[in-house]
């Protein structure tokens, strides 16, 4: 599941907020051959935080932080409450918000099954207790409701988390923010259906449903289940003639780093947000940007000043996004300061770093190595913070892709 929204520089936060985005899908053979839920089975989830003013009209604001709304919306209503069926469902959730973390998960503690991340499937599907999704991040869940009482409601939350906010805490309780990030919210509330709910009629008051017509009934399969199929098939959203990425479960304190191509520094400079002390310059790179086409190389990300402990009053969380191309995920290393640490703690068992990926979270004090292959155009390409104000103030490059010079 990809999505779309526009990007000029400075408006980017404001359109996309403002309605200006949406979602497409790209599928293959290799997953159809899987059995996955389909239909009305295989629904999209897009979160979004939004704020209202008295008039009921959006209200929108720039904040250094990122814009943060007190309304948590699922696919553009809010308080959604689907009636499901005892069945597996398949959820594309994205994180379309500007700059809200959410820390996904069951309030009965029952684990998330990831089936795929932001470009596609993953080889083998993955299980976490709770997962943690960043602006722009998209993660691909079977869900069985078969496991909860018919009659009964299961509620999507985020859970609390530290390290969100500006400076390094949970996120503006001292800004006067009413959501702040890393609070712990209710999201949605699947209403579990006892067999007799019967399918409501379109009025002001309906209850939204998902209920499946009889034509869209899946195989009788436990999530569980589709993991040897998933094996089987490799279907790890591999390109045509690659090998498939592995869904990698690599713990994210342990993992050497190696040498990086490229090294790429997160924080405030002047009050605003720069990527190694620079900002946006809309056709300019610098000659550290310039890579050729056809290489691979390993580029770098951390998540401070060069040598520092977490930049001005702390940092914030930046989810970094590269268009172009998707990379893979090959290292993480823990914050070395104990604060940024004790933070980081708090979401990285949420990580899910297997697979194809475009965007990435990282912690204030984190460092993170991707690997990525520019082999199909020449051209410039953007790399920025999807926390959009933080696009928006500056946070955002350039690189070029050139021929090689032999």
């Amino acid at each position: 599941m990809y999505w779309y929204h526009p990007h000029p520089h400075g408006r980017t936060g404001p359109q996309a907020y403002r309605g200006l985005a949406g979602l497409i899908f790209i599928s293959d053979g290799s997953e159809g051959e899987l059995g996955l839920p389909t239909g009305a089975y295989d629904v999209p989830l897009v979160l979004q935080d939004r704020s209202f003013d008295g008039q009921n009209q959006l209200s929108y604001y720039t904040h250094m932080a990122g814009f943060l709304g007190d309304q948590i919306l699922v696919n553009g209503q809010a308080n959604f409450n689907p009636v499901v069926e005892r069945t597996i469902y398949r959820f594309r959730v994205l994180n379309g918000s500007n700059s809200r973390i959410y820390k996904l998960a069951w309030p009965d503690a029952t684990p998330l099954t990831v089936i795929g991340t932001d470009g596609g499937l993953l080889d083998e599907p993955v299980q976490r207790n709770y997962v943690t999704l960043a602006p722009a991040e998209r993660v691909d869940l079977l869900v069985d409701f078969s496991q909860w009482p018919a009659g009964s409601a299961i509620t999507l939350r985020s859970l609390y988390f530290a390290g969100g906010g500006f400076g390094g805490g949970m996120g503006g309780n001292d800004m006067n923010f009413d959501l702040p990030n890393g609070a712990d919210f209710p999201i949605m509330s699947f209403q579990i259906s006892d067999g007799t709910t019967p399918t409501p009629t379109p009025t002001a008051t309906v209850v939204p449903t998902l209920t499946p017509t009889p034509t869209a009934t899946p195989s009788n399969l436990t999530p569980s289940a589709y993991m040897p199929l998933i094996f089987a098939t490799g279907a790890g959203g591999g390109q045509s003639g690659e090998a498939a990425v592995s869904g990698s479960d690599f713990s994210a304190d342990t993992v050497e780093a190696v040498q990086a191509d490229r090294s790429f520094y997160l924080y405030m400079q002047f009050g605003r947000w720069t990527i190694s002390g620079r900002t946006f310059q809309m056709e300019a790179v610098a000659p550290d940007e310039i890579v050729e086409l056809g290489s691979k190389e390993v580029w770098e990300f951390v998540n401070n000043w060069p040598g520092g402990t977490g930049g001005m009053m702390g940092g914030m969380a930046h989810p970094i996004h590269i268009h172009d191309l998707q990379f893979r995920v090959i290292s993480r290393q823990a914050p070395t300061d104990s604060f940024h640490r004790s933070n980081w703690e708090t979401v990285k068992d949420g990580y899910v770093d297997g697979g194809w990926k475009d965007t990435i979270l990282l912690m204030p004090g984190e460092r993170v190595q991707v690997e990525l292959e520019f082999k199909d155009y020449t051209g410039l390409f953007l790399y920025h913070c999807h926390n959009l104000e933080h696009e928006d103030m500056g946070m955002m490059r350039n690189y070029r892709i050139v021929e090689p010079a032999n």
